[in-house]
């Protein structure tokens, strides 16, 4: 009887557990007390947005007939073996609210944010790295707007947008670069706002440095690294200082050359009459080349050669000033010398000239056809290879090269040099090669760049005059770090500060202009460019170099050597021959 009694009073204690346990707990209740393992059921964890949407909680389930006998407390009964502790359950499948440490204001952006960039990311951000970068770094941030506080434009939108708005500082067209509106009150209409901003940002600063298309929509005679900012650099700067526009600013090219147009650009634009007449022609050789500028090296090197082919100019920058300059003769505009920038590995005194194959093919072989002597009498050397036929000159006064070359390996095969045809030093307009650039005072150059890359060994000109002869030797200067930088400045202020302009001989200037008006496109990193180029030079074809078919058989020995041709290179692939090398 005592007996039945009791079991009577532990299953109505049973039943009352369960009708006072809280809803969420009924079924873990249950399983305790009938003594079946806890882990039947997962306890999940419900977020808070979603607490308040579900539905009432299901009726429970009645409790058994019979309910065993539970264990006296003072004798606890063991869990059985592998049953989990169903409060540890809970705690590892409980997932952490990410936007818990937002305010609701924030919270309320930050979930519309979140569905913007699950639905429409491709559509805001059309360049593919500019999404990537984006989503990445709202991820980072728990999806917290960067342009609001509480969901009011914060000061860093308004320092970003006043930038924006004023995009033609740098030659930019600020129509390009929209700027949302942030008065809007719905969350929905505020991430969106949020994502443009962001867009337009990543846009503008990509412009800004590198450009808006890419360089070969104007020339593909240039090789310039033309660098985009990274896109997860842009956004970390911006987030990093209180001054957005001050940060977007930063992105712009840095350097004296630069810097001096954009100056004379809002000078020129201060002047009545900026719509028409010669101020409206200035204005636009300065945003042609201003455009050119961002295709540069945002550091032009502490050392640097700078060629400007429009003034027909090369100086020698060093420490941030000028150190030397003289006159130079370019390529002609048939065969426009590239722009490019490269370092200076070495130069050569008494260099051999190697006649390209271009030349040696159309003009000199058909000479040599109609008079088998003229070459000799001319100085030139024939050799045969098998079925190659090589053209050289030896080192000597009459070299087409001149005493001395200084070299910058490049795609096309262009360098500096001496020449023996000093007299076209006294004219204005200096186009007469073939690419390659003459320099008026190359023993002077020399010494220019042998004192900035081996001080202290004593280089002078005269030194270097005393080595001329008949032996070529190579000095280097790669461990210098010496940039060559070969540009196209029709429009330069000097150090006088005024405003210069120059002949567009390459027409560079109206090509640069219709591209800033119709051109836009991804701008491929310099390596991917660099690689494309491997891939096609490999594919087992060669473009025929650009050869002069005007004048006399001989001219090429007077206009040295067509642009991407192997002018310092045996054609039959056979080393150089020995030479004394400075190293």
């Amino acid at each position: 009887m005592r007996g039945s009694r009791y079991d009577h009073i532990l299953a109505s204690t049973a039943l009352a557990l369960i009708l006072a346990a809280p809803f969420g707990g009924v079924a873990r209740d249950l399983d305790v007390v009938a003594g079946e393992p806890a882990t039947k059921l997962a306890a999940v964890p419900m977020a808070a947005e979603n607490a308040q949407t579900a539905g009432p909680a299901p009726a429970v389930a009645p409790a058994p007939a019979s309910v065993p006998a539970a264990a006296p407390a003072h004798e606890p009964q063991a869990a059985p073996a592998g049953t989990a502790d169903p409060a540890a359950g809970m705690e590892q499948t409980a997932t952490p609210d990410p936007l818990a440490s937002l305010s609701p204001a924030d919270r309320a952006v930050a979930e519309k944010i979140r569905d913007l960039l699950a639905t429409r990311s491709e559509k805001i951000f059309s360049n593919k790295k500019e999404r990537a970068a984006a989503e990445a770094f709202y991820q980072n941030r728990n999806l917290k707007p960067l342009w609001l506080d509480e969901g009011v434009e914060n000061p860093s939108a308004k320092s970003a947008i006043a930038r924006l708005k004023h995009a033609d500082a740098d030659g930019l067209d600020p129509s390009e670069y929209k700027t949302p509106d942030f008065a809007v009150l719905a969350p929905d209409s505020l991430a969106e706002a949020e994502l443009k901003l962001t867009q337009t940002v990543l846009t503008y600063a990509r412009h800004v440095q590198a450009g808006r298309f890419p360089y070969t929509r104007v020339s593909r005679n240039m090789e310039l690294p033309q660098a985009p900012p990274d896109p997860a650099e842009i956004l970390r700067s911006i987030a990093d200082t209180p001054d957005a526009g001050k940060a977007l600013d930063a992105f712009s090219p840095q350097h004296e050359p630069y810097q001096k147009l954009k100056a004379a650009l809002a000078e020129l634009r201060s002047r009545p009459g900026v719509a028409k007449g010669e101020v409206a022609r200035q204005i636009d050789m300065v945003l042609a080349n201003m455009e050119r500028w961002r295709w540069y090296p945002r550091d032009l090197g502490s050392a640097h050669v700078l060629v400007n082919q429009p003034d027909f100019t090369l100086k020698v920058m060093h420490n941030g000033a000028q150190v030397w300059t003289t006159r130079i003769v370019i390529g002609k505009p048939s065969m426009p010398t590239p722009l490019l920038s490269e370092t200076m590995k070495y130069l050569t005194i008494n260099p051999t000239w190697h006649v390209p194959p271009s030349i040696v093919r159309n003009e000199y072989l058909p000479a040599l056809a109609q008079d088998p002597t003229v070459l000799s009498r001319m100085g030139l050397r024939v050799s045969y290879h098998g079925g190659d036929v090589e053209i050289t000159q030896p080192p000597g006064d009459g070299n087409a090269l001149g005493r001395i070359r200084f070299s910058f390996p490049n795609r096309f095969l262009v360098y500096q040099h001496d020449t023996p045809d000093k007299h076209m030093f006294a004219d204005e307009v200096r186009a007469y090669s073939h690419g390659c650039m003459r320099v008026q005072d190359p023993a002077k150059y020399a010494e220019v760049l042998l004192k900035i890359a081996r001080p202290g060994e004593h280089w002078t000109a005269e030194r270097i005059k005393s080595m001329f002869g008949s032996n070529e030797q190579d000095i280097q200067l790669q461990q210098a770090q010496i940039w060559v930088h070969l540009t196209y400045q029709t429009a330069f202020v000097d150090s006088a500060g005024k405003l210069q302009t120059r002949r567009d001989v390459y027409n560079l200037d109206s090509r640069t202009l219709a591209a800033i008006k119709r051109e836009r496109g991804v701008i491929e990193p310099a390596q991917d460019r660099k690689e494309e180029q491997v891939a096609s030079s490999s594919s087992g074809t060669r473009k025929v170099v650009r050869t002069s078919r005007n004048g006399s058989p001989f001219q090429s020995m007077f206009y040295d050597t067509p642009s991407y041709a192997p002018a310092y290179a045996p054609t039959s692939g056979r080393p150089f021959p020995p030479r004394v090398i400075y190293r």
